[in-house]
């Protein structure tokens, strides 16, 4: 290998560390972006209850919880969403995706 072929061969590294490294940037401007917009919608249909239970929940069922997330995105992305959604409907939206799943307690 001459002097020129490592010198070609290092150039080339360098460009695919920085692609590599401005791809990891804009996913990552792309996920703070959906998070904002996620965080945005659910302030503008879940009451301040049921953002607290949604919260609590990620703690122990993280997956459910962004399951639920979802959902209501959905939902209000089709305009399905016409009202909030305060802490007893968000319990029985809960008790519906986890029928025939293992069963937890809901508690106020």
């Amino acid at each position: 290998m001459t002097l020129e072929e490592a010198k070609q061969r290092r150039l080339e590294e360098l460009q695919k560390k920085v692609l590599e490294q401005q791809n990891n940037v804009q996913e990552q401007a792309t996920i703070q972006q959906i998070e904002h917009l996620k965080s945005k919608v659910l302030q503008k249909y879940l009451t301040k209850e049921a953002r607290e239970r949604l919260n609590n929940l990620r703690i122990g069922h993280p997956e459910l919880a962004e399951q639920i997330e979802m959902l209501l995105l959905q939902a209000a992305q089709y305009g399905q969403l016409k009202e909030v959604i305060d802490d007893q409907k968000l319990k029985e939206l809960l008790l519906e995706i986890n029928q025939g799943k293992k069963q937890f307690n809901i508690k106020k």
